[in-house]
């Protein structure tokens, strides 16, 4: 829009503002920051102001304490004042219902963000740099509308409003009907479903503006969605590094970065934190993704079992392949889990269809099964029966001659499972397509993902019915596949008498 219609739009700035002044603010959020709201930036901040003005998929990864709400606050007051992605008559959009939403798992990080914006707008914001304290002095203090702390809403003189919510146990179903211009998932990682809420209960949020979307968080190992969290990070990285354009823009952000906090008091906390927690260290300040030091399963190696595919494979001809299953109907339990696994290359196997069931009924399950072994070449099926439900399930399958698993062969199992996502890894960090195989593949199984990154041995509490059906197919083709093959050699070099 240009500066006539910015002036029609704003009329408030006709004695305010130089028309050039408000155009630049529109095409440019740090100039907004520093001309209309009067703060300083840090070399993230703006790094991340700019990454929203072309790229409508954001991911911040930064660590901690390098102000990445306050950055948040910005945009959504810069998306508000100018009803980003509107376009039109000025004049109607200025009369035009617009919206914003900034979300997080934890409801007292979402209210941190509703009140930078009411410090900012008011010119009560302050900061510390090169040891003077300021505050800011804000030229739009008339934008500001008014707030509804406990609802959650802030709103703005020009028909706009921006919400902070928290996004609870209910995976966004507060959501529901609501449309805007920006969301912001701030400390996303901590969101027990993050994957789940970013399609049909976060995303579909935007359809209305075909508005932005912004994901925020410091990497956390004991984060629920640390797993989801790093492929995307991991993704993005890779797909910038190589100049090719992906879903996501990364921005990535370090706490030296931080010039509000005292240089001195940076390197004292550096220096103390690295001497306490060396390991700790690269997460805090340089927003370095770990692992929970009892898991089995790293972040890199579930990210090395998937193939991207994204849909079950149907059956082929000619291909051998087994059914694995993990019983389970009690409705509060564990799932039942099949997975359908490709083994006609014992040294390259590709999980081809996953089926789960929560306290399913016995009759049903079972028919499901039959149908996934005679759907795929009538294949051989593996069960856990180490408890009585899975004898009795046994027995009712008998005519397939089920394979047995039992809990002796567990430790066997989850060991090979680890070989085998260790050699995918070690096969991509060669980057040598000849240096071994791709041992085991799957299409993107998320409960899988989840399951695998969480999973350790001592931990009763915690899902892990997904992890088992993976270690028993592991299981299967060392024990049951690679021992039957007969081998044969040459017979050369052998010592022949003289005639």
């Amino acid at each position: 829009m240009d500066s006539g219609e910015l002036r029609r739009f704003l009329p408030q700035f006709e004695e305010i503002i130089e028309e050039e002044v408000l155009v630049a603010g529109e095409e440019d959020p740090i100039f907004f920051a520093e001309e209309f709201l009067g703060i300083h930036l840090n070399a993230f901040n703006k790094r991340a102001l700019l990454s929203i003005i072309n790229n409508k998929q954001v991911i911040w990864v930064t660590s901690n304490q390098i102000g990445k709400t306050v950055t948040l606050a910005v945009a959504h007051i810069w998306f508000a004042f100018y009803k980003k992605g509107f376009s039109g008559d000025p004049q109607k959009i200025d009369k035009a219902r617009f919206e914003t939403l900034n979300i997080s798992p934890v409801s007292r990080q979402a209210k941190e963000c509703q009140r930078y914006v009411k410090e900012i707008l008011h010119s009560q914001f302050s900061w510390e740099e090169n040891g003077e304290r300021h505050i800011n002095i804000c030229k739009i203090e008339w934008f500001w509308g008014g707030m509804n702390e406990n609802m959650g809403r802030i709103d703005f003189s020009n028909n706009v409003s921006f919400w902070c919510l928290s996004t609870s146990e209910d995976q966004g179903a507060n959501l529901a009907g609501k449309q805007f211009g920006l969301i912001s998932y701030d400390e996303c990682v901590q969101s027990h479903h993050l994957e789940d809420e970013l399609g049909a209960r976060i995303f579909s949020r935007t359809a209305k503006y075909n508005g932005w979307m912004i994901l925020v968080a410091t990497p956390d190992e004991m984060g629920k969605s640390q797993q989801y969290w790093y492929d995307l990070y991991t993704t993005a990285k890779e797909e910038q590094e190589e100049g090719r354009i992906g879903d996501w823009f990364l921005v990535e952000g370090y706490y030296y970065e931080n010039i509000f906090i005292p240089e001195q008091s940076r390197r004292e906390f550096i220096a103390r934190l690295k001497n306490i927690s060396p390991i700790k260290y690269k997460q805090v300040i340089e927003g370095a993704f770990l692992a929970a030091v009892d898991a089995m399963f790293t972040l890199e190696m579930v990210k090395s079992l998937w193939n991207n595919k994204i849909e079950p494979t149907e059956a082929m001809i000619g291909n051998s392949y087994v059914l694995i299953i993990d019983w389970g109907v009690a409705d509060q339990g564990d799932e039942t889990v099949m997975y359908v696994a490709n083994v006609t290359d014992v040294d390259n196997i590709e999980i081809v269809r996953a089926y789960a069931k929560q306290g399913g009924d016995p009759v049903e399950l079972m028919s499901m099964a039959s149908f996934l072994i005679m759907n795929y070449n009538d294949c051989p099926v593996v069960m856990d029966a180490a408890e009585m439900g899975g004898i009795v399930f046994k027995k009712m399958m008998s005519k397939f001659f089920p394979i047995s698993f039992g809990q002796g062969n567990k430790p066997d199992a989850l060991f090979y499972a680890q070989l085998y996502l260790r050699n995918n890894l070690r096969k991509k960090l060669d980057n040598d397509s000849t240096s071994g195989n791709n041992r085991i593949k799957s299409y993107k199984l998320p409960k899988l993902a989840k399951q695998l990154s969480s999973y350790k041995m001592d931990d009763k509490k915690i899902k892990q019915d997904w992890v088992m059906v993976f270690a028993m197919l592991c299981w299967y083709v060392e024990k049951k596949l690679k021992v039957s093959k007969v081998k044969s050699y040459p017979l050369t070099g052998f010592y022949m008498p003289k005639k």
